[in-house]
């Protein structure tokens, strides 16, 4: 039998080769270049790996302990007392808590219509809806920490902070609609404690007194005598000197440039706030910082100005301009950073909990916002961290300066998790100038439902990569 599987794949292999050879003149291109000047285009992650941000060749699962155990051990029960049915609610567990408790309570409308949503989430069976009533009154859920508590919306925040911390921007897919929506809330109520610490830190006060101080130094951005604004002014005409053709939104970009470097979220990270250092030094330190990639604010600024002189056409640029404009906010929070949602985004959240630069777009967000959000997370700028759904998985660009993406829920289609990655992986694409990888991972729960579907969908791709042609690697 092994003789005969061997002897088919090489007659396949043969014929397939002979095909090309045969349809060469008329292919144009049929398969991705998978490096760029010698380096590859992608960094695969699976499980842990969003733990310690490593490939050391080995594959596990994240493991789970502590108060998230019992949970997961009664959904393995419940699993069990069905085994030939989808297990919907496991699949919603390893999601986020609330997901599953989505999938109990509705039948449809826990996701967004990806093509592998099941229809029910419970067992059918009377002791399995047993194990599930257990299940729900045991999970852990009081407030939003209880919620980052789950062993994979942990992982997921930990990457997110992570690379934010570095200035990159990171792209979050979630299949569960309850899941994006915790996620948005968690990631910014952590982003704010990291910032009022960070600025009481470097401000040497009191971490209560940090947000007004951060806003009274922001406000120097837009003293027109401070030397912060003089030298910010300095750099940005020194930038915008190159781009003849962006002379008439010179002084807009110019606003948006420093609305975006008064921002708390920038201050804390790269700006020096000693009482001693707020000079015009500091705002040229200020523009020669860099982020994860190597790439400092300047380089950025002359990518993003350079494709708008180049290559966006004129109302492509509008469409920009009037995006970034509308988006970007200089507050941590209060009215004028609620004023940058949309009514359609709040979703029920608490308003006091989430940041302008953290977005969440999925079905429930109107198709003019989802395009808001989509050109400004494709500048340098506003939003730093989008979360989405199916919505944003094909036929949008969002790979500028974004080469963070977490498949936070996994999909049994590979081609699903491959037009994820695709929306950072395009000509373009910010590996492209930074010359490191795109960092893409695949976080799983160890001995879960969701180890089932990374294997499940690893076997797919692989099979479907023989099929195509590519080379096989056992």
């Amino acid at each position: 039998a092994v003789e005969q599987v061997l002897d088919g794949y090489q007659r396949t292999h043969e014929r397939m080769r002979a095909a090309e050879t045969a349809l060469q003149p008329w292919v144009i291109r049929h398969l991705k270049e998978r490096t760029f000047n010698g380096v590859s285009r992608r960094e695969r992650l699976p499980g842990n790996a969003i733990n310690h941000d490593d490939l050391d060749g080995t594959e596990a699962g994240i493991e789970i302990s502590g108060d998230a155990l019992l949970p997961f051990l009664l959904a393995a029960r419940a699993t069990a007392c069905a085994p030939d049915s989808r297990p919907v609610f496991a699949e919603g567990l390893a999601s986020s808590y609330e997901a599953f408790l989505h999938t109990r309570k509705s039948n449809d409308g826990s996701t967004d219509g990806d093509d592998d949503v099941a229809a029910s989430g419970d067992p059918g069976d009377a002791v399995g809806t047993w194990y599930l009533d257990r299940l729900e009154a045991a999970l852990p859920l009081k407030d939003h920490h209880d919620s980052a508590a789950h062993p994979k919306i942990s992982a997921t925040i930990k990457r997110v902070l992570a690379a934010w911390r570095q200035g990159e921007k990171v792209l979050v897919f979630c299949h569960y609609i309850a899941t994006g929506r915790v996620l948005r809330q968690v990631i910014s109520g952590f982003m704010e404690e990291e910032i009022t610490r960070r600025g009481a830190e470097k401000l040497g006060c009191k971490p209560e007194e940090a947000s007004a101080e951060l806003e009274r130094i922001g406000k120097r951005f837009f003293d027109i005598d401070s030397p912060i604004r003089q030298a910010c002014d300095a750099e940005l005409v020194d930038i915008l000197g190159r781009y003849e053709g962006l002379s008439p939104h010179a002084a807009l970009l110019q606003e948006i440039t420093r609305r975006y470097l008064r921002t708390p979220s920038f201050l804390v990270r790269f700006f020096p706030l000693a009482a001693d250092k707020r000079d015009q030094a500091a705002a040229r330190q200020a523009f020669a910082s860099g982020d994860g990639s190597g790439r400092s604010l300047r380089d950025v600024l002359h990518d993003f100005f350079d494709f708008l002189e180049n290559r966006c056409v004129a109302e492509e640029r509008t469409h920009y301009l009037e995006a970034i404009r509308s988006t970007q906010t200089g507050a941590i929070t209060g009215l004028e950073a609620q004023a940058t949602f949309g009514d359609d985004e709040w979703q029920g959240a608490a308003t006091e909990r989430l940041l302008p630069n953290v977005r969440l777009v999925n079905g429930a967000v109107k198709q003019e916002t989802r395009q808001r959000l989509m050109l400004t997370f494709n500048s340098p700028f506003f939003p730093e961290v989008l979360i989405a759904s199916s919505v944003m998985a094909e036929g949008v660009d969002l790979h500028r300066f974004c080469r963070y993406v977490i498949h936070h829920d996994l999909c049994w289609n590979p081609s699903t998790l491959e037009q994820r990655t695709g929306r950072v992986d395009r000509i373009g694409a910010k590996v492209e100038r930074c010359g490191k990888p795109i960092r893409v991972y695949l976080p799983y729960l160890a001995e879960t439902q969701d180890e089932k579907m990374y294997r499940v969908v690893m076997d797919r791709e692989r099979w479907f990569n023989v099929v195509m042609g590519e080379k096989f690697k056992v």
